[in-house]
């Protein structure tokens, strides 16, 4: 639960009324020196921090303590100010809360300062934090370009006979300042309240006393939250809070009221007034416990109110998405179904493609499998080296290779016949290695042969099955080549139906299929099928209503001119006249009206309206039921059409549904229009 607190506070005094340690104090607030072990305390502190300090201090000890040490005996080193912050924010936002402080009080500008934030259990109550900043400044603003040295700087300000600064710097007197103190209290309290609202948290504080807090929400007639004011505020039990003994009394003392509260047939249910006879602490721990149930009881008050707020919140939102969803549906409902030669166009185009696709696919396909078709020369190979390993055939390979290099040697032998043997002892060497090298081979062959001979029958069977492999590999790509010549095929037919469509019927724009095309122009209908009408600037001359297209370019002494549609005109074949209107030279009267000849169309084709419906909109439950259902009668009219495309139409596009007629023949176009507007084709 937000809380408000805010104290200022001059420099500390002792029980004697002396000033208590500058240093000291600085310590206490950072847990520093002698409270840096604290039992308890150190562990409470979670930042600190300094700021404007000269440069003649290394840190804000050493500031502190030259403070104290110049400081005269009755006069103020520091002012402290304390601010309870917010256990709903995290501690970066406190922070946040005081450096946006610091900034808009002065402080952090003109004042050196540190400060320190504590966060602990809460001592009465185990379930809060008592979170809280100790902020200590020096009163006397610094002048930047004035840098003075510690024996100057806490010297009380005076000016020489040329009225120029000789000593120490100004005290601010905001600070101690009725008026000053209560700018900031409730700078204090805008500035949270500023942090919930950025933050979304419905929380709020207040510098004002109850009293006046609960008159000015009577005033505003807010009268069960003035209800909630209307109590005793808790008193401070300065340094009480401390003692366990008086911690425990306020326990007791909150239980005793509760168990009375709870109590139905306890005549003292109720009474917490303290006798007269209390002593001033025990009146004290009363109010504060007093205080402390009342809070609990208005917190548990407020989330409940919250939640009752939220389920009203989630309901109003179910039915207005409710009613939302209905009337987007009937909207969907209401729009015209059409389909144009464009989309079967389209959709043949389509078709092609995905025909072209497959026959792509299936192509490759193709290769594939009549890569795995193995040459019928090479049948006996792959047999054989399946009987005798792959040896054979590198023998094979280095016996021929051996009796090609042999071939010169031989003829070089015969040339040596008559040369002394020494001469061509090397010679004869090497011809002999090499004979003996073609032996080995051939002996290994011979083998090789033997074995052959003797597995004949096993290298037959491999080279049958082997064929067999070969065939049905040549029959899978067979069926599959068919599929190739198939898609080939369907692609052309496709292409060739798109462009006898295109020949055909030369306006891509024309109505093939069609339901609920509206009869008259209404402000609801929708130009090409996808702006409404009543989105266009409307003007009125002799009482009808001319929705406005688009301006015409004229010349500079030409009248001003826009074409438009009237309102209530009749609608033919989808179509709506168009208008053309001389502008007067506001640009607002109409001074003439001219029917042209042209029409524009309030449909569009399918494939730029209906099925792209949804694609980015996010339709709820009833109005998707309803887009869903007319893109599956638009797609299957498409179907229905595509198929038709396939046949052999001989130019009948515009007759596909004549067929169907049962009707007396009657004129040709109001025939047409009667027929468009029951759902038939053109």
């Amino acid at each position: 639960m937000a809380l408000y607190y805010f104290g200022n506070h001059p420099h500390a005094t002792r029980a004697d009324g002396t000033k208590i340690n500058t240093r000291a104090h600085y310590d206490y607030i950072c847990r520093e020196g002698l409270y840096a072990n604290m039992k308890g305390k150190k562990e409470d502190l979670v930042f600190t921090c300094s700021g404007n300090l000269p440069e003649w201090a290394q840190d804000a000890g050493k500031f502190w303590d030259a403070a104290e040490a110049n400081r005269r005996i009755k006069g103020r080193a520091y002012r402290e100010i304390r601010m309870g912050l917010q256990e709903e924010l995290s501690l970066d936002d406190n922070i946040a809360l005081v450096e946006e402080f610091l900034k808009e009080s002065g402080i952090g500008k003109n004042h050196a300062f540190t400060y320190a934030i504590h966060d602990k259990e809460a001592a009465y109550d185990p379930d809060h934090r008592n979170i809280h900043c100790h902020l200590m400044f020096c009163e006397k603003s610094i002048e930047k370009d004035r840098p003075l040295g510690p024996d100057m700087y806490f010297k009380q300000y005076a000016v020489n006979q040329y009225g120029e600064p000789c000593s120490g710097y100004r005290a601010d007197r905001f600070y101690h300042d009725r008026h000053g103190n209560i700018a900031m209290r409730k700078m204090w309290a805008d500035i949270v309240n500023r942090k919930f609202k950025e933050l979304g948290l419905n929380q709020e504080i207040s510098e004002k006393s109850l009293a006046t807090q609960r008159q000015d929400l009577l005033a505003q007639g807010r009268f069960e939250e003035a209800e909630k004011l209307d109590r005793t505020p808790a008193p401070h039990l300065g340094e009480a809070y401390k003692n366990p003994k008086v911690m425990e009394r306020i326990q007791e003392r909150v239980k005793e009221i509760d168990e009375q509260t709870d109590s139905v047939d306890s005549d003292e249910a109720g009474t917490t007034v303290t006798d007269t006879d209390d002593s001033v602490v025990e009146q004290k721990i009363t109010c504060f416990a007093i205080d402390k149930v009342l809070r609990r009881v208005m917190k548990e008050i407020e989330l409940e109110e919250q939640r009752i707020r939220h389920e009203e919140i989630m309901e109003m939102e179910a039915k207005l998405a409710v009613e939302a969803d209905d009337e987007q549906a009937e909207e969907l409902a209401n729009e015209p179904i059409v389909v144009t030669a464009n989309d079967v166009y389209a959709g043949l185009k389509a078709r092609a493609k995905e025909q072209a696709k497959k026959q792509a696919e299936q192509l490759a396909e193709y290769k594939e499998i009549k890569a795995r078709v193995i040459p019928e020369r090479l049948f006996r190979n792959i047999a054989i080296e399946r009987v005798v390993g792959k040896d054979y055939h590198n023998l094979k390979k280095r016996h021929q290779r051996i009796l090609e290099e042999l071939k010169p040697i031989e003829k070089k032998y015969i040339e040596l016949k008559d040369v002394p043997y020494e001469e061509k002892k090397d010679f004869y060497l090497a011809y002999s290695d090499k004979l003996r090298q073609k032996q080995a081979m051939e002996k290994q062959l011979k083998a090789y042969n033997e074995e052959l001979r003797n597995k004949e029958g096993n290298i037959q069977c491999i080279v049958d099955e082997l064929a067999q492999q070969n065939k049905a590999v040549q029959e899978e790509a067979k069926k599959i080549y068919r599929e190739v010549i198939k898609a080939k095929n369907q692609e052309k037919v496709y292409l060739e139906k798109a462009a006898e469509l295109k020949e055909n019927v030369p306006d891509s724009d024309t109505i093939l299929y069609s339901r609920q095309l509206p009869r008259l122009v209404m402000r609801h209908s929708k130009l090409e099928g996808s702006k409404p009408l009543k989105d266009f600037r409307i003007l009125s001359r002799n009482g009808r209503a001319y929705v406005v297209l688009r301006d015409i370019p004229a010349g500079e002494r030409e009248p001003q001119k826009k074409t438009a549609l009237l309102l209530g005109d009749t609608v033919e074949k989808g179509r709506a006249s168009v208008y053309t209107l001389t502008m007067g030279p506001d640009g607002r009267e109409i001074l003439d009206v001219f029917q042209t000849k042209d029409t524009v169309r309030l449909y569009g084709d399918a494939k730029k309206t209906i099925l792209s419906r949804g694609k980015e909109n996010r339709y709820l439950p009833h109005a998707e039921a309803v887009n869903q259902q007319h893109q599956t009668e638009v797609l299957g009219k498409i179907n229905q059409f595509l198929e038709k495309a396939v046949e052999d139409t001989h130019g009948r596009y515009q007759a596909w549904w004549d067929d169907e007629d049962h009707s007396q023949k009657k004129d040709k176009l109001k025939q047409v229009e009667e027929e468009m507007y029951r759902g038939w084709s053109l």
